[in-house]
């Protein structure tokens, strides 16, 4: 069994489910994050769809989103759909903090095998893939649109056996 502890990076952290009000914070997270953005009404609809089977969630310090992920969750299959942190958060833990929060409601949820895709350039995200256990299944040639380039493949298919540990210390999480 692979055990990870994740500690939270500072006070103030919160983890709660996406709002419309998040949305201005979001989308500029979003839009210095990726090269090919989601347009905002993607993320509007999502939310307001009520979804039981897409989470869109956020991490917010002293009240401002400063990461997002979404994923969808059916049966035992999960995907993570989207993922970013805000410029100045990052390499802080704020990212795998979120992703190991996001992994625990996955599990919740029933989710036991868990994949995402991710640009073959991407080498600090692989890194934290990795670090809780996925690994490169396949590549999908020519998978972003702006520029063509690959992806990986990354999967999980054990979740339930990954011992995830997260040390929230005096913070909640809003579920």
């Amino acid at each position: 069994m692979k055990s990870i502890k994740v500690k939270s990076p500072f006070s103030g952290i919160q983890v709660d489910y996406m709002q419309e009000s998040d949305l201005p914070a979001v989308m500029e997270i979003e839009r210095s994050s990726f090269t090919a953005p989601w347009d905002e009404s993607s993320f509007r609809e999502g939310i307001r769809s009520r979804n039981h089977h897409v989470y869109f969630l956020v991490i917010r310090h002293q009240q401002n989103p400063v990461a997002f992920i979404n994923f969808w969750v059916v049966e035992e299959d999960a995907h993570i759909a989207n993922f970013a942190v805000a410029p100045n958060y990052r390499n802080q833990g704020v990212g795998k903090y979120l992703f190991a929060e996001s992994l625990i409601s996955i599990r919740k949820l029933g989710g036991d095998h868990v994949s995402l895709e991710v640009r073959v350039s991407n080498i600090p995200a692989q890194y934290l893939y990795r670090q809780f256990g996925f690994q490169v299944v396949s590549i999908r040639e020519n998978y972003y649109m702006d520029d063509h380039e690959d992806a990986y493949v990354f999967r999980l298919s054990n979740l339930r056996e990954v011992d995830l540990c997260i040390d929230r210390g005096t913070h909640t999480h809003d579920r």
